[in-house]
């Protein structure tokens, strides 16, 4: 037996497909171990940041408390603030007479200079009765603190030192309010005994030192840290007002400020990218960060939201119950996995790459196989393989044909089966080398005998066997009814004895069928039986590379209950079940079950009993020879025969079983077999099943 190697079961065009996906997995753990990595690292950052803006802002509110404590506890500013709040209570006390008096002159003299040097804005001092006593504005003395002081003053006047949150300066002087937002760092100012007698008040804007401390601790280029009160407003100018003037959030004017004017809202698209929010204004839910903050939940978020210009940013957040408002660091998630987003397209265009390749190599690839399968169509054509010369097609199948051939050197007829060129693939190829093999390793009278085996330089695919001249048990039995008893148990006989050599060698045939058995004269012998198409074997005791064992296989009307149920667990018994199945066919003339669909079929295969030979047969044939054959058909494998060797046995022991005398079969052959040659299997109506493997 000569073998070519197998150049179109490479399927290069695979490597690059299976490298994609490589690639692909690699890909994906490598991006969850990556963003796992960049996400950690992320949390660490923001959190540090948010820490260095708290601490930062505890340092600036201490400083802050600490220069209005040390300055209301001046002596100057105590006895002045003293004496001015007695003055106050006399009913002489107006406006004017408090802006002229010597305490109001003294602070001003004094602390004028104090505020300025220190970038406060203008200080204030106010009584117990929220009258203001003293500041840079002479017409507001006299007059009730605004209103916005009033939380402030109340916890001063009760002895906290404390610095406010910005607030609006709308019911102060024009001059104040033109100033925007204000902030006040308030100090009570006690007597020699201890009493509170007025409250000092430095007041400052929100947009100068209080906004630089978050434009310090920000990360990356597009990041930004901010404050915000319990309803979400920002405290502190934003580094995007340009922005938030362009897409309407704030004034466009070049004073307006973005402190109290935004409200934290998620848009709910990008208003940078130019996209109109989903929902009116007052309809906006608070961003996720400042719904989370304003509950007082203190946390972080890497898997972005957006904020309140729509833009996706990963943040984190904490409220300080002790200022009453929160602080957020944001960062946009384009900058923040910006590595991660790099990596992700590097592995892509890998991806891409080694896809693109697979499609070139496949098309190559069917290219290649198209020209060899014009070859090998061309040297079919030639009528020549080899050392054979084809003489004449003698049968046609799915996936090949079989031609009458003969041996260029030998002069000897053999039949060459060979695959379609259109149809020769690895799959293909494997299933008809194995055929071959496991053939070839058979060598009883009544197993059909394999000379060769090869490839040609087109790729054809083809064996050589013994060329039979005779008559199989299909149409054995269409063209001249049931066969006799005696006739019967001599064929059956031989398949036990084809099939008990291949069992002992670990094979199961898997297609036991009339089509698969012939009939054929040989060495002056007749009715010798051929057993014939080891394709579908089940190889037992050594590996197998064609038809999975798992697979349902076999012809439907010949096929074990377990070969349709549980295909993985067929042996021996399965073929005994079909050559029973072949002798009922060969008795009667039927097939067990007759249902044209075929899923009925098979159900009814493996779950319905055939219908009795003595129902069905006439009087004088032997009980024990239809009996055996209705145990052969038994359901449970258990039930069965258990070997070849064991049917063989029982059968010869039947009463019939030397009726069929070497004569007879002579004469037979004389009346109705001169000059026919056999019809291959793959001709016949009766086909093979061979559906995917159960999971």
């Amino acid at each position: 037996m000569t073998r070519a190697p197998l150049v179109l079961s490479k399927h290069l065009w695979i490597w690059p497909l299976l490298g994609a996906v490589l690639i692909s997995l690699a890909g994906m753990w490598t991006r969850s171990v990556m963003e796992s990595t960049v996400k950690t690292e992320l949390v660490s950052r923001l959190q540090t940041l948010r820490r260095a803006n708290v601490t930062a802002l505890g340092l600036w509110f201490s400083e802050r408390e600490s220069d209005a404590k040390s300055l209301a506890a001046d002596v100057r500013v105590r006895e002045a603030a003293a004496g001015l709040a007695s003055l106050a209570r006399t009913p002489a006390a107006t406006q004017q007479t408090l802006a002229d008096s010597p305490e109001a002159v003294t602070l001003k003299r004094y602390l004028k200079p104090w505020v300025d040097a220190r970038h406060y804005v203008d200080f204030v001092v106010v009584a117990p009765d929220r009258r203001i006593l003293a500041c840079s504005d002479r017409l507001q003395i006299d007059r009730p603190a605004p209103e916005g002081y009033l939380p402030f003053i109340r916890r001063a006047l009760a002895g906290q030192v404390l610095v406010s949150r910005p607030f609006a300066s709308d019911s102060l002087s024009p001059q104040e309010r033109a100033q925007g937002p204000t902030m006040v760092v308030a100090s009570p100012v006690l007597a020699a005994d201890g009493k509170v007698v007025a409250v000092l008040g430095l007041r400052m804007r929100p947009e100068d030192e209080f906004s630089r401390i978050f434009s310090v601790g920000r990360m990356g280029e597009n990041g930004e840290a901010y404050a915000f009160d319990s309803r979400g407003v920002m405290l502190t100018a934003s580094r995007f007002d340009d922005e938030l003037r362009r897409v309407g959030l704030i004034t466009n004017t070049p004073d307006s400020t973005s402190i109290l004017s935004v409200q934290l809202l998620d848009p709910g698209v990008d208003l940078e990218a130019g996209d109109d929010p989903l929902k009116p204004r007052y309809k906006l839910p608070l961003t996720r960060m400042a719904a989370a903050a304003t509950t007082q939940w203190d946390g972080y978020d890497v898997n972005g939201y957006r904020n309140y210009l729509g833009v996706k940013v990963i943040g984190a957040w904490q409220w300080l119950p002790d200022y009453g408002f929160g602080v957020a660091v944001e960062v946009p998630t384009d900058e923040a996995f910006q590595t991660l987003y790099l990596l992700r397209r590097v592995f892509l265009s890998l991806f891409l790459l080694l896809i693109l390749s697979g499609i070139a190599i496949f098309a190559f690839s069917l290219l290649v196989e198209r020209l060899e399968a014009s070859l090998r169509k061309s040297a079919l054509a030639a009528r020549r393989l080899g050392q054979y010369v084809l003489v004449q097609e003698i049968g046609r199948g799915a996936n090949g044909m079989v031609y009458r051939a003969r041996h260029t050197l030998l002069r000897r007829p053999v039949a060459i089966k060979l695959l379609s060129p259109e149809l020769t693939n690895e799959s293909t190829a494997a299933n008809f080398e194995q055929e071959v093999q496991m053939t070839s390793q058979l060598t009883h009278p009544n197993t059909v005998a394999i000379y060769d085996y090869g490839r040609t330089p087109e790729g054809l695919f083809y064996y050589a066997m013994e060329y039979l001249s005779g008559i199989d048990l299909h149409r054995l039995v269409r063209q001249f009814g049931p066969q006799p008893e005696a006739r019967v148990i001599h064929i059956l006989r031989q398949v036990c004895g084809s099939l008990a050599e291949a069992h002992r060698t670990g094979l199961i045939h898997r297609d036991i069928k009339p089509a698969n058995i012939v009939l054929t004269r040989r060495g002056g012998v007749c009715d010798l039986v051929k057993v014939l198409d080891f394709g579908l074997v089940k190889a037992v005791n050594w590996g197998s590379k064609g038809v999975a064992t798992n697979a349902v296989v076999g012809t439907p009307h010949f096929m074990s209950p377990e070969a349709i149920e549980a295909p993985e667990t067929v042996d021996a018994r399965s073929d005994l079940y079909s050559v029973g199945a072949v002798g009922y066919w060969l008795l009667s003339g039927k097939t067990l079950f007759t249902n044209a669909n075929v899923k009925r079929l098979l159900d009814q295969q493996a779950h319905e009993d055939p219908t009795p030979l003595s129902d069905i047969l006439p009087n004088g044939f032997s009980p024990d020879l239809q009996g055996l054959i209705m145990r052969c058909l038994a359901r449970n494998p258990d039930d069965r025969p258990q070997r070849a060797e064991i049917l063989d046995e029982a059968l010869e022991d039947c009463a019939g079983a030397a009726a069929w005398t070497p004569l007879m079969a002579e004469a037979w052959w004389q009346e109705h077999m001169v000059g026919v040659e056999i019809v291959p299997a793959a001709t016949m109506p009766e086909k093979t099943l061979i559906i995917a493997p159960r999971p």
